[in-house]
């Protein structure tokens, strides 16, 4: 049984929500999409179809139809966080266009007014039931906005490297991120040297140092083994980000944790960069709980041709690792740069609390 057939039927609306899901499910499966800002934005073009083309009279039936919808994407193992942040900042900016059109503002009360005003207002309930005829088409130009800002935020990020890379400097980098790579290149005039980590078979290392090397920067590709000795010459480590999680530490495809150890060790700043529809709501007990980390093929690893070997071994290949916020200088986002300790404060803006869990 595929993903979207668990959708109950009286949850069905006007046009096929089943087909367009399994259509966007098999697309992130078979990773032809393949980017972390086009995830989001295809996320956010699948649910503005939702929103147009399903039948619903108040916001409260949108919110349950996005809700559902939501629960669908999100389940498969595969899926990437940034599908359940896009359906949580839906959920949050149908709540806001629709207080917007009550109230004239997005929250019950401004921050200036009174605290008995604030406590009386907090206490009254929004059932969202009320039908607002430009509801549809103002939630549907905010989803627009949202989805250029996501894709723009890539270069958004590597406006601002001559901020943070100085002259003559070694940066020291693991595997891929398209947005570090962007980031580099657009500090090339800086002279700056950089020290790829292949990581491993699908970390993507090679890739990047090809690609930088192209661009006429001066690259060195290392092994994770190198990392701790070569780590005392480099001046700051950058890295992309699988995603922020809500106490300011970080998701990172497995090995990252390794390299922020080794620059605490030497001291050396460790910056990482994560556009905000990587911030996710999502906190994290144990790097190895189900939810947060999947195991990938021994394959990678040991090839199956080597039959002996793995009759007498048990290969752990985990995806991911837990990097926290302790071990984080700063965190580069495409509205700036703060410490982990900031991340509360996005989060705020960005869901609702209500919407935490779909």
């Amino acid at each position: 049984m595929s993903e979207q057939e668990n959708i109950p039927e009286e949850e069905q609306v006007q046009f096929d929500v089943n087909k367009n899901a399994e259509v966007f499910l098999q697309s992130l499966k078979k990773r032809n999409i393949k980017y972390s800002s086009d995830i989001a934005s295809e996320t956010i073009k699948l649910l503005e179809k939702i929103v147009t083309n399903s039948d619903w009279k108040a916001a409260k039936d949108l919110m349950q139809i996005i809700r559902n919808i939501g629960k669908v994407l999100i389940k498969p193992h595969y899926v990437h966080t940034i599908v359940g942040n896009m359906v949580k900042r839906v959920l949050k900016i149908i709540r806001d266009e629709y207080t917007i059109a009550l109230y004239g503002k997005s929250e019950y009360y401004d921050i200036e007014d009174s605290l008995q005003k604030m406590l009386i207002t907090q206490q009254e309930e929004m059932d969202f039931n009320k039908e607002i005829s430009s509801l549809k088409k103002s939630i549907s130009a905010n989803l627009r906005e949202l989805q250029e800002e996501c894709q723009r935020s890539p270069e958004v990020i590597a406006m601002q490297s001559e901020e943070h890379i100085h002259s003559d400097e070694i940066i020291m980098t693991f595997g891929y991120s398209r947005t570090v790579e962007k980031f580099l290149k657009a500090a090339s005039k800086r002279n700056c040297e950089v020290v790829v980590v292949q990581g491993g078979p699908r970390s993507g290392g090679l890739e990047l140092a090809k690609s930088l090397v192209e661009s006429g920067i001066s690259t060195t590709l290392i092994q994770t083994a190198a990392i701790f000795p070569v780590m005392s010459r480099v001046n700051k480590v950058i890295v992309g980000a699988h995603c922020i999680m809500a106490n300011g530490g970080m998701k990172a495809i497995c090995g990252v944790h390794q390299l922020a150890l080794a620059a605490e060790y030497h001291s050396v700043p460790f910056y990482v960069l994560a556009p905000l529809f990587k911030v996710t709501p999502q906190f994290v007990s144990s790097s190895d709980e189900e939810g947060f980390n999947h195991m990938l093929s021994p394959e990678d690893l040991i090839s199956f041709e080597d039959d002996e070997l793995l009759r007498g071994v048990e290969i752990i290949n985990p995806a991911y690792d837990y990097v926290p916020p302790e071990n984080i200088s700063l965190i580069i986002f495409n509205t700036g740069a703060n410490s982990p300790s900031y991340v509360c404060r996005p989060l705020k803006e960005l869901y609702h609390t209500d919407d935490h869990d779909l």
